[in-house]
């Protein structure tokens, strides 16, 4: 029998190159994209679900997080990157469910459906023996989320790496699985990004809750944003 799948949502980065605005809050027609998210990973099988949150807009995703009825994994960092937010997410999940297999994605993913979800589940199950890690490869391009068996992720956590170091110190190589869709890899970085959404998605209204504005941004200290630019400058979006 297969192991469960526990899902990690990865929600505390920056959003600097959106203003400093929370890009999980981001609304679709009043519905978040952590509302979206949560809800496609429970219609394909995932029932638990926590969010890594933390930085500027911690509180605002603690209470988008509580709206989903999510766990929620708080940062004791004020200005957390992609990699120390995996790191959080794994020695969690170790910790918490071991037993557990972990399906690992970042927030800012609007075209993500139920459907890229439950085909990853359901080649995930399928996979064949020995096969410890599996993510979505679209046209040649890799993206989310991420899965991983239960021993890999507890033998993950004890590295204290990141999720692609800490792949390459085991000498694992995740499967690919093979995805027509564009939901795994067209994320929100960039303005362009959201101007594209908008115009796709038009006449649904695609805008910013109240408390999500730029000014978040200016309460994260300057020296600990300077110091963690690592996050925008050399670590790829990609989990591995």
């Amino acid at each position: 029998m297969s192991a469960p799948i526990h899902a990690t949502v990865l929600a505390a980065g920056l959003g600097r190159r959106l203003g400093g605005r929370a890009k999980a809050a981001l609304e679709i027609d009043g519905v978040s994209l952590l509302e979206r998210l949560v809800a496609a990973l429970r219609a394909a099988g995932v029932a638990e679900v926590d969010v890594v949150v933390g930085g500027p807009h911690q509180a605002v995703l603690t209470a988008l997080a509580a709206r989903c009825d999510t766990g929620v994994i708080a940062h004791r960092l004020a200005a957390p990157d992609l990699i120390d937010s995996q790191r959080l997410a794994l020695a969690r999940h170790a910790a918490e469910a071991p037993g557990a297999d972990l399906m690992l994605t970042v927030a800012d993913l609007p075209w993500l459906t139920e459907a890229d979800l439950s085909g990853l589940v359901t080649t995930w199950h399928q996979r064949p023996p020995g096969t410890e890690a599996m993510r979505p490869v679209v046209a040649g391009t890799v993206g989310h989320p991420l899965l991983l068996a239960a021993p890999l992720t507890v033998r993950l956590a004890a590295t204290g790496a990141g999720v692609r170091e800490g792949l390459a110190m085991l000498g694992t190589r995740a499967q690919s699985w093979l995805c027509a869709a564009r939901g795994p890899v067209d994320d929100l970085d960039t303005p362009e990004h959201l101007a594209g959404l908008r115009q796709a998605l038009a006449p649904a209204r695609v805008d910013w809750p109240p408390g999500a504005s730029d000014r978040e941004a200016d309460q994260c200290p300057i020296d600990e944003l300077q110091q963690n630019r690592r996050s925008l400058q050399a670590e790829p979006q990609s989990l591995i």
